[in-house]
C-alpha cells in the first residue's frame, strides 16, 4: 500500500526524533552498517541478480542512491528509512515473512549514517592489501601497538603479565599441544624474563611434537580421515599424508610451496615423493562405491568439494552457494565457482569407485567394499621401518633364547641340513615346477546342458597358434592360454613327502600375445586371488589353506577388512603400464602341508585376461616373500613356529614384522590425466544439465583479470592464492592463526570473511599481520613467535568484571582469553600428566584406542569391528587417532571434533555433561588416572603428594581449599574401597598398563583422586 500523508509526516517526525539521538563517533560502514545491511537486506538486494527483487540494490552506494532507497544527509527522504520504519506489513522492511527485524539501535543507526553522508567503503576483505603504519613509539611489538592503541583509546589498561608458571603451560599447550614436565616449568622459573621466554618458543619449536599438534589444526582444514564417508565410509591409504603436514610444520615449509605441493605437487617438474604424497590433499574429498551411485553425480560432487575447501582454506569464503546461483552477500559468482573447478577437471578420479558398473575402469576390476581408491602409490614409511626394526631385534633375541635348548639347537640343525640338502639341488632356482594335471574352465558361453567345457592338457611342446578357448604346457611347468582365455585354472601337483612351504606365481609376456603378460597383448590392470587346498587321498572335500604372507615385485595389493587388520595379502592387482614384463609374486603357506601318498595339492587362479603363468612350489620358505631363501633359525621359527604353541609371542611378531611391508605403505596421490574433462556452469547445480557454458580455469573475476593465453592449471592456482593479487589467502590465514592463541580470531567468523562474517575487532592488526605474513615469505613460525612473545599474548587470562559493560567478550584484549583444549589435545593432556604418553613413535599408521563395543554394529558395505590397540600404539597422541566419518569416534565427537566431511575452519566449542562423563568412565582416562596415582612419589605424607598430584597436572600448587577438599575425597574413597575391594580391583585393571606393584585399596582411592583432577575444568583449559 502507499503511505497516507498523515502517516508519512508522523514518520518523518520519527526520523527527525531518531536523527537527533546521540550515536557516539564517525560511523563506519564495514563495522557499523555493512552487517545490518549483509545480514537483513541482501539477500533480496545484494549481488544475486537472479534473485534481487524490485531491481534494487544496496551493496552499491550508486545503486541505492539512484533508486532513491538512500539520500545522503537526508534519511528523512531516504526510502530505506521509510520502509524500516513504518508498521504496514505490506511496506514495512524487512518483510514479516523473512523472520527478521531490525532493533531500535540499528534502526537509529542506519538515520545516523545517512544523516553524516552514507558513505560506503570496499569490503574489509577485498581490497588490497596495504601495511598500516605501526602506531606509537618504536621497539614495542607491533602486536602490542596495535592492540594497545585500542585500549588507550578506551582508557582500558592492559592485564598484567601472567605468573611464570601460567605462561609456561601456555606456551607449551599452546606450541606442542601437550603440558610442561616439573622439570620444564622449574627450568623456566629460573629465568622466566623475555630473554628466557624466548628460549622455551625455541625450544618448543624444535621438537618433532610441535608438527604433530599444527598437523592436528590444518588436518580439519584439509578434512583428512581415514574413511571416505559416503555410503559404506570405507577405509582409505593415506596417513603418510598426515606424515607430511606434520613433517612441513617441523620444517617450518613456508606456506606458499606447502600450498603449491598440496594441490599441484604432481604437476611440478621432477616432483619428489614428498610432493607426490602431497598432492593426496586433492583426494579427501568423500568417495562412493555405492553399487546404485551414478558416476557422473558424484563426479561433480568431488569437484564441488574441492572449491568449496580452496574457498574455506584459502579465502575465507564461503563458495558452497555459488554451486547454484550467484553469492546472495558477496561477490562470488557462479561462473567464478566452476571456473574454479576446471582447475581439478584433470584429476584422475572415477565417480564409482567398484567394479559395480561395467566399463567403469579396467583398473577397478575385482574391487568390492573395502578396497584401495586408486590412484596410490608404494612409499616409504619411516614409522614402518622404525618398527620393523625393532620387532626384527626382538624376534632375534626370541630365536637365540630359543636355540640355547640343546634340543631345540638338534631339532634346528636337523631341519637346516635337510633344507640345504634341498637348495643344493639347484641353487640357482629352488622351486619346483607343477607339471602335472592342469584343468581350465572356458569363458565361451556354455554349450547345452549348462556343461561348462573343460579342456586337459599335458606336458608339451609350444605350438605356432592355440584354438580360442584352449592352453598348452610348455617346458618347466609354464602354461600358455589362448585368445579368449581361461575363466578359472587349477593347477594340481603331486609329490610324496614333498612339503610345500611356499608357491611362486609368475605372469610371463609370450610373442603369442604381443609380448605381454594379457591375453591378446595390449596394456591392462589385472588383478587375482589364487586359493590354496588340500585333496587327501580317500576323503571327499578339499582343505584349504591359510596364507602366512605374501608379496610381489610390483603390485598393488587387494585386502578384505579382516585382511587389512592382520596384515596379510589376499590377492594381486598389477598395474596396466606394466603389462610388458614379466612379474612374480609369492605366497607363504601358514602350516605348510607335506603330501601323502595320492594327495593333491591344487592351486586355483580365477583370472581370464592371463596371458601366460608359472606356478612353482618350495619345500623351504624364505623369512619374507621375495627374499633369498636361507636356512636360518628366523626362517626355521618361521615354519615351526606355526606348528607348535610354544612359540605365540616369536609369531605374534613375526605377523608384527610381516605387516610391516619392508616399511612401505600405500598412500593415494592425485594423477593428472592427458585431456582434462570439461566442466559446465550447472544451472541450479543440476547435475544432468548439460545447457551451461563450459568454464575454463580462472581465479574469482572480481580478484582477477582473466587474460588470454593457454588453459591455467593447478600450479597456477596455487602461484595465484599465494600472490600479492590476492589480498585473502594472508588475512584468512592470520585470522585463524590468531584464534589458536587467543581462542577467538580479530574476525570471530574465521571460515567467512564475506559479508555475512564480521569485520574484525583489530582491522589493522590484521592487515599489518597479513602483510608481514606474505613480505617474511609466507613464514608461519616467524608468525607464531611474534604472537606468543607479545604482552597481549602474555598478559594474566583473570576476567576483569569492570570491563563487563564496556567489552563483554573481551574483543579488545585487556586480558587473555582462556580456551577449552581441542578433543585430542584433551585426550594427549590426560595421557602426558599420567606419563603413559607415547612419544616415541611420531608419524605412522592411525591408532585404534579403546572404544565402546558394538559402536560399529550400524557401518556396513562391509560390516567390521573395531579392534583396540593392543600395544604401544594404544597411547599415542590424538592427531593420530583413527578418523571414521560417519562413526567418530565418541571421545572426539564428545569434546567437539568435526567428522571433516568437509573443510572446517574452526570448531565448535561446547561444554556438556558427556564430557564430564567421557573424562570419568572413557578407559583412556580411567587407565590414565590409575596411571597416574602409581606414579605418585611413595614417600611423604597426603599432602605431599596432592602437591606433587598438582604440579604434574596444572603446573602450580593447590590452594588451602582444594586440598582440604581433595583430602576429604580421598578419605571417603579409602572407606568405600576397603568395603568394596573387588571395585578397587576393577578400577586397577582397566586399560593395558600393567598393574602397579602396591595394586591395593589405598591406590584405588587415590586413582579416583586422580580420577577428579583430570576431570577439573581447570586440567582441559589453557589459561
Amino acid at each position: 500500500m502507499r503511505l497516507t500523508p498523515v502517516l508519512f509526516l508522523a514518520l518523518t517526525a520519527s526520523v527527525h526524533a531518531a536523527a537527533t539521538a546521540p550515536v557516539p563517533g564517525k560511523l563506519r560502514y564495514n563495522r557499523d552498517i555493512r552487517p545490518i545491511l549483509s545480514d537483513n537486506c541482501f539477500h533480496c538486494h545484494g549481488p544475486d541478480k537472479n534473485h534481487r527483487e524490485a531491481d534494487l540494490r544496496l551493496d552499491i552506494r550508486a545503486d541505492a542512491i539512484t533508486a532513491k532507497a538512500i539520500q545522503p544527509g537526508k534519511p528523512e527522504a531516504s526510502s530505506i528509512i521509510e520502509r524500516i520504519q513504518t508498521h504496514d506489513e505490506d511496506d514495512i522492511m524487512p518483510p514479516p515473512e523473512s523472520k527478521k527485524t531490525l532493533t531500535d539501535a540499528q534502526k537509529q543507526t542506519l538515520v545516523e549514517w545517512i544523516k553524516q553522508g552514507a558513505e560506503y567503503e570496499p569490503h574489509w576483505a577485498y581490497t588490497p592489501l596495504v601495511r598500516p603504519s605501526v602506531p606509537g613509539k618504536a621497539g614495542v611489538n607491533p602486536i602490542d601497538a596495535f592492540i594497545q592503541a585500542e585500549l588507550s583509546e578506551k582508557k582500558i589498561t592492559p592485564a598484567p603479565q601472567a605468573d611464570p608458571r601460567a605462561i609456561i603451560r601456555r606456551l607449551s599447550l599452546d606450541l606442542v599441544g601437550l603440558p610442561p614436565s616439573v622439570s620444564e616449568v622449574d627450568a623456566f622459573l629460573k629465568d622466566p624474563s623475555s630473554t628466557g621466554i624466548q628460549a622455551q618458543t625455541a625450544r618448543l619449536m624444535k621438537s618433532p611434537h610441535f608438527g604433530e599438534r599444527w598437523a592436528a589444526w590444518w588436518l580439519d582444514v584439509a578434512r583428512f580421515s581415514d574413511t571416505v564417508g559416503f555410503h559404506g565410509d570405507q577405509n582409505q591409504r593415506i596417513y603418510p599424508y598426515r606424515d607430511y603436514v606434520i613433517n612441513a610444520f617441523n620444517a617450518n615449509k613456508r606456506f606458499d610451496q606447502f600450498t603449491l605441493e598440496q594441490l599441484a605437487g604432481d604437476l611440478l617438474p621432477e616432483a619428489t615423493t614428498e610432493q607426490r604424497i602431497a598432492s593426496g590433499f586433492n583426494r579427501l574429498n568423500m568417495m562412493t562405491r555405492e553399487g546404485g551411485a551414478q558416476a557422473k553425480e558424484y563426479l561433480m560432487k568431488y569437484q564441488a568439494d574441492r572449491v568449496r575447501t580452496v574457498g574455506g582454506a584459502w579465502l575465507g569464503a564461503t563458495l558452497g552457494c555459488c554451486e547454484c546461483h550467484d553469492h546472495k552477500f558477496d561477490p562470488f559468482t557462479a561462473h567464478d565457482f566452476y571456473a574454479m573447478s576446471a582447475y581439478f577437471a584433470d584429476i584422475k578420479q572415477f565417480g564409482v569407485y567398484s567394479s559395480y558398473r561395467a566399463g567403469e575402469s579396467e583398473e577397478l576390476k575385482g574391487f568390492t567394499n573395502d578396497h584401495p581408491f586408486p590412484p596410490e602409490i608404494l612409499v616409504d614409511s619411516p614409522y614402518l621401518e622404525k618398527k620393523q626394526t625393532r620387532v626384527a631385534t626382538q624376534m632375534l633375541a626370541i630365536a637365540e633364547g630359543v636355540l640355547r635348548d640343546p634340543a631345540k639347537r638338534q631339532a634346528y640343525e636337523d631341519w637346516r641340513a635337510a633344507s640345504m640338502v634341498a637348495l643344493h639341488k639347484n641353487q640357482e632356482d629352488p622351486w619346483l615346477p607343477l607339471l602335472a594335471e592342469v584343468e581350465s574352465k572356458s569363458v565361451e558361453p556354455p554349450p547345452a546342458k549348462d556343461q561348462a567345457k573343460k579342456t586337459k592338457g599335458k606336458d608339451k611342446e609350444p605350438k605356432a597358434a592355440l584354438p580360442p578357448a584352449e592352453f598348452r604346457l610348455g617346458s618347466g611347468g609354464q602354461v600358455f592360454f589362448g585368445p579368449k582365455g581361461m575363466q578359472s585354472t587349477s593347477f594340481s601337483f603331486r609329490s610324496k613327502g614333498q612339503r610345500i612351504a611356499a608357491v611362486k606365481i609368475e605372469l610371463l609376456p609370450t610373442p603369442e600375445h604381443q609380448d605381454s603378460i594379457v591375453r591378446g597383448g595390449g596394456e591392462t590392470a589385472m588383478n587375482f586371488k589364487p586359493t590354496f587346498s588340500l585333496k587327501k587321498a580317500g576323503v571327499k572335500n578339499e582343505t584349504s589353506f591359510t596364507l602366512l604372507q605374501a608379496d610381489a615385485d610390483l603390485k598393488e595389493p587387494i585386502y578384505s577388512s579382516t585382511e587389512e587388520r592382520i596384515g596379510t595379502v589376499s590377492g594381486w592387482k598389477t598395474r596396466a603400464a606394466d603389462a610388458h614384463k614379466a612379474h612374480s609374486s609369492v605366497w607363504l603357506i601358514e602350516k605348510a602341508p607335506v603330501l601323502g601318498e595320492d594327495d593333491v595339492f591344487i592351486v586355483r587362479v580365477p583370472n581370464h585376461m592371463l596371458g601366460s603363468v608359472r606356478i612353482r612350489v618350495a619345500g623351504v620358505a624364505p623369512l619374507q616373500p621375495l627374499q633369498p631363501f636361507d636356512a636360518n633359525p628366523q626362517a626355521w621359527l618361521a615354519q615351526v613356529g606355526y606348528e607348535s604353541s610354544e612359540y605365540a609371542e616369536w609369531r605374534r611378531l613375526y605377523s608384527e614384522f610381516m605387516q610391516c611391508n619392508g616399511g612401505k605403505t600405500w598412500t593415494q596421490v592425485t594423477v593428472a590425466v592427458k585431456d582434462p574433462m570439461p566442466i559446465r556452469r550447472l544451472p541450479r547445480g543440476n547435475w544432468m544439465d548439460e545447457t551451461g557454458e563450459i568454464c575454463d580455469p580462472a581465479p574469482p573475476g572480481f580478484l582477477h583479470a582473466v587474460e588470454a593465453g593457454p588453459r591455467s592449471s593447478r600450479i597456477d592456482l596455487a602461484r595465484w592464492l599465494c600472490s600479492p593479487e590476492n589480498p585473502l589467502t594472508a588475512r584468512a590465514f592470520m585470522n585463524r592463526l590468531w584464534k589458536q592463541f587467543f581462542g577467538v580470531g580479530l574476525s570471530a567468523a574465521t571460515d567467512d570473511l564475506g559479508a555475512q562474517g564480521e569485520t574484525p575487532s583489530h582491522p589493522e592488526l590484521l592487515d599489518w599481520l597479513a602483510c608481514e605474513f606474505r613480505d617474511s615469505g609466507w613464514d608461519v613460525q616467524h608468525m607464531m613467535k611474534l604472537i606468543v612473545t607479545s604482552h597481549t599474548y602474555l598478559q594474566d587470562s583473570k576476567t576483569r568484571p569492570e570491563l563487563k559493560e564496556v567489552d563483554p567478550n573481551n574483543r579488545l584484549l585487556a586480558f587473555q582469553n582462556p580456551r577449552r583444549l581441542d578433543a585430542e589435545f584433551v585426550r594427549d593432556n590426560a595421557l602426558s600428566i599420567a606419563g603413559i604418553l607415547n612419544l616415541d613413535d611420531i608419524g605412522g599408521p592411525s591408532a585404534k584406542p579403546y572404544q565402546p563395543a558394538n559402536y560399529y554394529e550400524n557401518l556396513q558395505f562391509p560390516s567390521r569391528d573395531y579392534v583396540a590397540d593392543a600395544d604401544a600404539g594404544q597411547w599415542r597422541r590424538g592427531v593420530y587417532m583413527h578418523w571414521q566419518r560417519t562413526f567418530l569416534h565418541p571421545m572426539l565427537a564428545n569434546f567437539d571434533a568435526p567428522n571433516r566431511d568437509e573443510c572446517t575452519c574452526s570448531r565448535n566449542v561446547s561444554n556438556t555433561p558427556q564430557q564430564a562423563l567421557t573424562l570419568l568412565n572413557d578407559p583412556t582416562f580411567v587407565e590414565a588416572a590409575r596411571s597416574l596415582a602409581a606414579s605418585l612419589p611413595a614417600e611423604g605424607n597426603d599432602d605431599t603428594r596432592i602437591n606433587a598430584l598438582y604440579l604434574r597436572a596444572l603446573a602450580r600448587l593447590p590452594k588451602p581449599q582444594e586440598k582440604d577438599s581433595l583430602l576429604t575425597f580421598l578419605a571417603s574413597q579409602r572407606e568405600t574401597f576397603k568395603t568394596t575391594p573387588e571395585e578397587a580391583a576393577k578400577l586397577l585393571k582397566t586399560g593395558l598398563q600393567p598393574p602397579a606393584a602396591h595394586a591395593d585399596t589405598e591406590l584405588a582411592a587415590w586413582a579416583s583422586v586422580c580420577r577428579v583432577v583430570l576431570n577439573l575444568h581447570e586440567t582441559i583449559t589453557r589459561y
